[in-house]
């Protein structure tokens, strides 16, 4: 199989780092399929597939709540899901890291968010329930279609949260924040922001799946194209950004493939040595 360039060839480094990789980790929106797909591309199923049969272990690394990653499960069977970007984590169907957000952090973004007419969205690790001022979708329209809105009188806070979305542009994070210590933004759109804990984060789940299998932070692979891979990509052996990421992403990558539409896993992998 001939290894494409794009848009050159990966380092010796990230060759050999590849070969050793014990654990590969994969974005969905924008990374295994396109944003707003559902559709996982045969050439990424196959790239997958061939992991695995190489004994890599492949692990959904994600913003999302575990219910809505598992769509891409009818496509292949992934061993570990990293969602919440990496509050929530499985691994071999055992639940390995919940990381929660303070709850007075919690209820101080909230309080402020509904007296300026914000809507949100609360991740409980396995689902999601958004939240508007009147407790309709009229002010959401298409935002977390599917998934059910309340009231913010509605909500139901007794239950931890391990993700807090937050419906404002980049340049309001820290008003949002600025009353809460313990959470931080892992922004990936400019449409709503995501609050984690602070310190947590994708690598922070990465670091609960390499320590379950005994492997080094040397040892493992990630793709992604959005703001909330970055750090993703800097932990990880090798970091891959697909060729529809920003160039803010690329450069945080050791190596660049073509867009996820093009053939952007199978590309990295082949190049990679990996397949």
């Amino acid at each position: 199989m001939a290894a494409p360039v794009w848009p050159e060839a990966p380092t010796i480094v990230s060759i050999e780092r590849a070969e050793r990789a014990k654990a590969a980790f994969f974005d969905i929106d924008g990374t295994l399929m396109a944003v707003g797909g559902k559709v996982m591309y045969p050439s990424t199923v196959e790239a997958l597939e061939g992991l695995k049969a190489k004994g890599v272990k492949i692990v959904v690394s994600t913003g999302r709540h575990l219910d809505y990653a598992r769509e891409v499960e009818r496509f292949v069977d992934f061993d570990g899901w990293l969602c919440a970007n990496g509050s929530y984590c499985l691994l071999d169907g055992e639940v390995i890291r919940a990381q929660m957000l303070d709850s007075r952090d919690v209820r101080t973004v909230l309080e402020e968010s509904r007296e300026k007419g914000r809507c949100v969205a609360l991740t409980y690790g396995r689902d999601l329930i958004g939240a508007t001022p009147d407790g309709t979708r009229r002010i959401l329209g298409d935002m977390w279609k599917g998934f059910p809105v309340a009231s913010y009188d509605e909500l139901d806070l007794s239950r931890p949260v391990c993700q807090l979305n937050v419906v404002v542009g980049p340049d309001e994070d820290e008003e949002v924040l600025a009353h809460a210590p313990h959470l931080m933004s892992a922004r990936w759109t400019d449409a709503f922001m995501d609050v984690i804990p602070r310190g947590g984060g994708k690598p922070a789940g990465i670091r609960a799946v390499l320590d379950a299998l005994g492997a080094e932070q040397d040892q493992c692979l990630a793709f992604g194209d959005g703001g909330n891979d970055i750090s993703m990509l800097d932990f990880c052996g090798v970091g891959v950004a697909m060729g529809n990421a920003t160039d803010r992403v690329k450069a945080h990558a050791d190596y660049v493939t073509s867009p996820c539409d093009e053939d952007g896993i199978r590309n990295a992998l082949v190049a990679l040595g990996s397949l």
